[in-house]
């Protein structure tokens, strides 16, 4: 073991080097052309400011402030985000307003991600199960969950939008949208490099510079990443441990009886961005990245092993330890076993361009093209132990194109109008080996799912005096999907099981269209307060579940829709020292589309087994959301959020393990990754050390109320899922010298080393067992970065 871990980190040391040289030699390059130019830093990345900066945002497809957009925003930037310790999309979800941001699990890997916003979004991985809220890298939909707990590396702001996008984003954003933007290269070097060391081995490097090809002409900006950290959840080998033999056999090498670790990461990224200004009137950025992913596979602890299936051994751990006895081995019979590589394994590329062109002082066309491919292999121990309950490895490749082009035209004061349209196009293969022991079934999977999504929008704003504005918005959307289903067995000789052979070579197919639309209207009744109210229509494809034992389960399943009214104030207080925006709303949300354990009516009689996607029912959602920045003195800075959602079925009918009707029962029934409460609350302070530099401490606090993490939840033989409240609290400390090239921090995150769950999965009625995710315990990293 020690020779492997002793391997990945040279092989991660010496990736890092090679980032750092190519990077190194542009940023001295330029570093020396500066030496005779002042060094003078912007006032408002000073952070002694006395008021709150102004963030603009893109929302509505023009530049605009995020406190005169009429829809809820939260934006932040790059400094706001370093001064958080946020590295990555989950750790920017905590903080937001009613995102939950959920990573990893349901045999996914690492990389995925279920994220909700306002109660609305996605709960399955799979293709067809499209996610339902839209992520965004440089205005590219990224149309997958495989991938997306993106890290945030040299971002120039990430602008997440809550209620339904459906007129104003590319695709299926019915909760909302997440949207990353990089920074773009200009003639200031902006470089610098970063390097971390911290808990479980962590090495980290960051880098970053512009280059000027052409002066005033032509920049480039080149960005690279590499991080390796271990594992913090323990793969221990029960007879070792026990001192006896257990099924599977035994894998331990060493005294430590440890066989292996999950959650490590091992992650090298690159990012090359290409600014062209032609002329005045005509620029072209171009962008290019790619990501090579080595991770280990996602953290997982058994919480509840069925007696029967287990011989009456316990193979559950400590409450609250890091450890599980997970050994990726399968077995139908002795002649058939096998081990699978716990890993999480994703290669990830991609390329687009954006041509912005002005025609007139009052006309410009703007053309975003785009090609994304992603690939990976993970394997997941679905019951972490030695029992062979569930044991699935699971392959994918995905690859899109994209092109979406918009008319921006200004009639004076009176309106602004944006016409455009946007072509999706993605052929996908979902594949790998699934074995449910607990069930003796066993068959290799090989699907391709292809889909086409064409749409065509309208949007205006109408400037009715300087202070009262009126926005409409259309989109009609075109989609086309196709799956087919491969059922093969894995074992040579052997036929594949009776139970998915029917499904081998059909293929099932969607098709749907819907005309989406947006009112909204904004009044600023006083200097800096503003008012809006709007009414916003959104909706999320439907598809084919993917996830049948026979051919009748395979049916398609109906477009989730939700209608939001929403009312605002958004407000700029004390002479810009006090941010403070409120948002309420009530979404109608129709065709809820739930993973679900029990259906007897797409199933013969007598056939327990189960786990499709279906219309399971509709739902009223009401909420609230509070986000404030305070400046009161000169250096403090006090930032904080509170949202309310309040999650209710109106229509749904279930079904229990044998087949019966249940009805939900109001106010207890809940979706999955829904917490009603969220709060968070960031402090930090800058102490002028006079010739010295200055010392910022920060801290943040964050918590989320219990959420439930499947559906039917308000029954006994169904509460295994229900993911407990948390708070975690964050710290950092900055130094910076006088003339800010030298930075060094020591960060916290999770001080008080809460040990909690990132979610949970109630299976009982599929392998007999439940499970769940840690969340990372205390980590410490020290960070040393050079700015020129």
């Amino acid at each position: 073991m020690g020779n492997i871990l002793t391997r990945r980190r040279l092989c991660a040391t010496a990736a890092m080097s090679a980032i750092a040289t190519a990077l190194v030699l542009p940023i001295a390059a330029q570093a020396q052309e500066q030496t005779q130019a002042p060094s003078q830093a912007p006032q408002e990345e000073s952070g002694r400011t006395d008021g709150i900066n102004e963030i603009v945002v893109t929302a509505q497809f023009r530049n605009q402030s995020v406190q005169e957009a009429p829809l809820a925003i939260t934006a932040v930037d790059a400094a706001l985000m370093e001064a958080r310790s946020q590295t990555n999309v989950e750790q920017l979800a905590q903080r937001a307003p009613s995102v939950s941001f959920s990573a990893g699990g349901q045999g996914g890997g690492a990389q995925t991600a279920a994220v909700n916003i306002r109660g609305i979004g996605q709960n399955d991985f799979q293709f067809p199960n499209e996610p339902g809220v839209g992520v965004y890298i440089d205005d590219v939909y990224y149309g997958i969950s495989f991938g997306t707990a993106f890290d945030l590396v040299d971002l120039e702001r990430v602008e997440i939008l809550r209620g339904p996008q459906g007129t104003l984003a590319g695709k299926n954003s019915i909760g909302g949208s997440i949207k990353l933007f990089s920074r773009l290269p200009d003639a200031d070097p902006d470089a610098y490099i970063e390097a971390s060391v911290g808990s479980f081995d962590r090495i980290s490097l960051k880098a970053a510079t512009n280059v000027t090809i052409v002066p005033d002409k032509l920049f480039v900006r080149l960005t690279g990443t590499a991080r390796y950290v271990d594992g913090y959840l323990d793969r221990l080998d029960y007879g070792c441990v026990n001192g006896v033999d257990v099924p599977g056999g035994n894998f331990a090498t060493g005294d430590d009886c440890v066989i292996g670790t999950e959650g490590g990461q091992n992650v090298i990224a690159g990012r090359a961005a290409v600014r062209w200004i032609i002329n005045d009137r005509v620029e072209n950025n171009f962008i290019a990245d790619v990501t090579r992913d080595r991770s280990e596979a996602s953290p997982g602890k058994a919480i509840y092993l069925p007696a029967s299936d287990t011989g009456g051994i316990s193979y559950v751990t400590g409450p609250k330890e890091y450890t599980n006895y997970a050994n990726y081995s399968g077995y139908l019979g002795t002649d058939n076993q096998y081990t699978f590589p716990a890993i999480s394994y994703l290669n990830s590329w991609g390329v687009s361009n954006k041509l912005d062109i002005e025609l007139s002082d009052n006309l410009s066309i703007t053309s975003v093209t785009a090609f994304r491919h992603a690939d990976g292999q993970s394997a997941w121990d679905g019951d972490n132990s030695p029992v062979n309950l569930s044991n699935n490895f699971s392959t994918f490749t995905h690859d899109q194109f994209t092109q979406e082009l918009r008319l921006l035209a200004s009639f004076g004061d009176l309106l602004d109008l944006t016409v455009g349209g946007y072509y999706y196009n993605a052929d996908s293969n979902l594949g790998g080996r699934v074995n449910v022991g607990a069930a003796a079934l066993d068959f290799n999977s090989n699907d391709p799912f292809k889909q086409t999504s064409i749409s065509v929008f309208a949007h205006g704003v109408v400037h009715v005096t300087d202070r009262f504005n009126l926005t409409g918005g259309l989109r009609y959307t075109d989609e086309d999907k196709t799956y087919t289903f491969s059922r093969t067995s894995p074992i040579p000789g052997v036929p594949t099981d009776v139970r998915v052979a029917s499904l081998n070579g059909i293929t099932k197919g969607f098709q749907g269209s819907r005309l989406d639309w947006r009112v909204a209207g904004d009044y600023e009744i006083a200097d800096d307060i503003r008012i809006y109210g709007q009414v916003a229509t959104g909706f999320k494809g439907g598809g084919v579940n993917p996830r049948p034992y026979l051919e009748m389960q395979a049916v398609p399943y109906d477009q989730e829709t939700a209608t939001s009214y929403e009312l605002g104030i958004k407000t700029m207080l004390f002479d810009r020292r006090l941010r403070l925006n409120l948002a309420g709303y009530k979404t109608d949300y129709n065709n809820y589309q739930g993973l679900v354990s029990a259906c007897p009516d797409i199933s013969p009689p007598g056939f327990p087994f189960c786990s499709a996607t279906r219309n399971v029912g509709d739902a009223e959602i009401k909420g609230f959301e509070v986000e404030f920045d305070a400046r009161p003195v000169e250096g403090l800075s006090i930032d904080g959020s509170l949202s309310y959602t309040d999650f209710e079925f109106v229509r749904a009918l279930f079904f229990d393990t044998d087949g019966n009707p249940l009805s939900i029962i109001p106010g207890v029934t809940q979706a999955p990754f829904v917490p009603k409460w969220k709060y968070a609350l960031g402090a930090q302070y800058e102490v002028d050390a006079g010739n010295l530099g200055t010392i910022t401490p920060r801290v943040d606090w964050v918590w989320q109320s219990e959420m439930q993490s499947n559906i039917p939840n308000s029954i006994p033989g169904y509460l295994l899922g229900e993911v407990e409240s948390r708070g975690l609290l964050n710290a950092r400390l900055t130094y910076r010298t006088v003339d800010k090239d030298w930075e060094f921090a020591v960060a916290a995150t999770n001080l008080t080393n809460e040990f909690y769950y990132m979610n949970k999965y109630d299976r009982v009625s599929q392998s007999g067992n439940a499970y769940g995710m840690p969340g990372r315990p205390r980590e410490i990293i020290f960070s040393l970065k050079r700015n020129f």
